[in-house]
């Protein structure tokens, strides 16, 4: 690419985007490693896997929530859109979690292969309605 390409107007409209797009990566990435780390000591502990999926799940989405609406989105936190993410990310666990389970039962494919397929999937919709959802408060 040239200099004047890389200053094309439209392209330069994709770079706060694509910062938005990786700072909500960075977050998801967090919800992550306290969801799967939460599970493990929470099952280690004693705890049952179930209520153990609960409680790191619940803690997941609020570090998410938490980093998204400051770091991606630059909005401060507010209990109704707090209520709106915890719902849309309930739904969307509850969603995919079936996605899983019909991949798995079509496709004879291994569970966690099943789970990766959906990430993309998942990550690309959780983006979108954040940024539907924070984008009222900007």
């Amino acid at each position: 690419m040239t200099t004047s390409t890389l200053q094309h107007p439209r392209l330069l409209e994709l770079i706060p985007l694509a910062r938005r797009f990786a700072s909500f990566f960075v977050g998801s990435l967090a919800g992550l490693v306290v969801d799967l780390g939460g599970f493990a000591v929470l099952v280690m502990i004693g705890v049952q896997p179930g209520v153990s999926n609960l409680c790191s799940s619940f803690a997941s989405i609020s570090i998410v929530y938490l980093l998204v609406t400051r770091f991606t989105f630059g909005v401060g936190a507010r209990p109704a859109t707090y209520v709106a993410f915890v719902a849309w990310y309930s739904t969307s666990v509850v969603v995919y979690s079936g996605v899983i389970v019909l991949l798995v039962a079509e496709t004879g494919l291994p569970a966690i292969a099943c789970k990766l397929m959906t990430v993309p999937v998942s990550f690309a919709a959780n983006y979108t309605f954040s940024r539907v959802l924070f984008r009222k408060l900007r």
